[in-house]
């Protein structure tokens, strides 16, 4: 499967930039500018080539893991404070394991891991410029410069304030050497050309393009990483997404499917909720019914997968598969009440299997169905007219030996518990589901 990296990672960074503006406060479009900072001093330095590419990516994923420290961190019941130097030292470490997974062709060892480091030794790991790579200070400078000044309009009093920053902060978080380099080129017209309207253009002049051939392993290591990415975004659903990649593949085996297409279609699987990032956590981990407004804004993440994959160039058909996997035959899906006519076989066999991972999981408000229950919950929806009932007959045959989730025979809970978990289960599977607790 041919991915270019940077084309990924510049078109996920919407996402990426919501979980960072909902945790810390930074703006819209941070690690766009944060990347074009980096790389612009960078190449004033002598970077380019992989070298460039792989710097302009390491910016865009800086603060991978933030999603993962704010999960553990409420799992284990602890307070989350922005300003903790407990948060940037976790948070370094988990995003400097998890960039491992990608395909990098320059080495960038340690430039996540000390991307907070202060040239004068002041960071949160305590290491100088002598002990950090150029990367890392390079990135380090993007990041501190748009969070301080908001870059996305600047005018001549910000640009003032820039340049006053970079000569007051030499020697301090960044080498003179780089203060200097970085005066040279955030000149006033570059600075203003930052702002949002802009910035693709601005990217695919600056930063060099490059495509892999890869693997089905490969690209499951890059699934992986950005599966966690939306999947830490909630403590509802912290393997969602890899479950339904998985299932996926094991579908998509069963259909006789080739390696390329088996593959594209495990990567639909692992990006279809990665439009949730946009979603405030206070509606994904809601426990009870969403309002009417609140379940229109869940609504919008099927909207923003697409909004987030469409600008991928040669990714139409994941596109496709994973952001239509809330359309139903009968035309009341979302986001775009597409009818079955309209919806291939891979578009509805994503969709069953999505529903199919969520009933099977434990959620707060429910424990995880058993096989035999959520097929036939499934098959309800299917004489409904709303998913295609070959396919759930395809997933009983398929999955009947899958020993996850519980068995209602055996289930100690209230014998009403589905009954009050359904109102929440509709929410978040794409369909309203119909009290299927009265039909068995």
């Amino acid at each position: 499967m041919k991915i270019c990296l940077n084309d990924i990672l510049f078109a996920l960074s919407f996402a990426l930039d919501s979980v960072e503006h909902e945790l810390l406060g930074v703006s819209t479009n941070h690690g766009k500018r944060a990347a074009l900072l980096a790389t612009a001093v960078g190449s004033r330095m002598g970077l380019s080539g992989d070298s460039l590419t792989d710097l302009a990516c390491c910016a865009i994923l800086h603060d991978n893991a933030l999603t993962e420290y704010i999960q553990a961190r409420e799992l284990a019941s602890q307070n989350t404070n922005a300003q903790d130097p407990e948060l940037d030292r976790v948070h370094c470490t988990l995003g400097e394991n998890n960039i491992t997974l990608l395909p990098w062709r320059s080495n960038i060892t340690n430039v996540i891991l000390y991307h907070h480091e202060n040239a004068d030794g002041s960071g949160p790991f305590g290491k100088n410029w002598q002990e950090t790579p150029v990367m890392a200070q390079l990135v380090r400078l993007g990041d501190v410069i748009d969070a301080r000044f908001n870059l996305d309009h600047v005018d001549s009093y910000k640009y003032q304030l820039v340049r006053d920053f970079l000569k007051s902060m030499s020697g301090v978080i960044f080498t003179r050497e780089m203060g200097e380099a970085a005066a040279e080129v955030l000149t006033e017209d570059f600075l203003k050309s930052l702002n949002s309207g802009s910035l693709d253009q601005l990217i695919s002049k600056t930063v060099p393009s490059r495509t892999e051939d890869l693997g089905l392993e490969e690209v499951r290591k890059i699934a992986l990483l950005f599966a966690r990415i939306t999947d830490y975004k909630s403590t509802f659903t912290s393997s969602h997404s890899m479950g339904v990649a998985q299932k996926s593949e094991v579908m998509a085996r069963h259909y006789g499917w080739d390696d390329e297409k088996t593959t594209r279609f495990f990567f639909a699987g692992a990006l279809h909720d990665i439009g949730k990032l946009i979603v405030s956590n206070d509606i994904l981990e809601k426990p009870a019914r969403l309002t009417n407004e609140e379940f229109a804004m869940m609504q919008n993440h099927a909207f923003y997968t697409y909004v987030i994959l469409r600008k991928i160039n040669g990714m139409n058909d994941i596109t496709a598969w994973a952001s239509h996997h809330h359309e139903k035959l009968d035309g009341s899906g979302y986001p775009f009440g597409m009818q079955g006519s309209q919806l291939s076989h891979e578009e509805r066999l994503l969709t069953c299997i999505d529903v199919y991972q969520a009933l099977r999981e434990d959620r707060p408000y429910k424990q995880g169905f058993s096989h035999q229950k959520s097929i036939e919950i499934m098959s309800s929806m299917a004489r409904d007219g709303q998913i295609d009932g070959k396919i759930v007959d395809d997933m009983n045959d398929v999955f009947r030996n899958d020993t996850g989730g519980s068995d209602s025979a055996q289930d100690p809970r209230n014998p009403e518990s589905f009954r009050g978990a359904e109102s929440r289960i509709a929410e978040d599977l794409p369909f309203r589901a119909k009290d299927n607790a009265r039909e068995n």
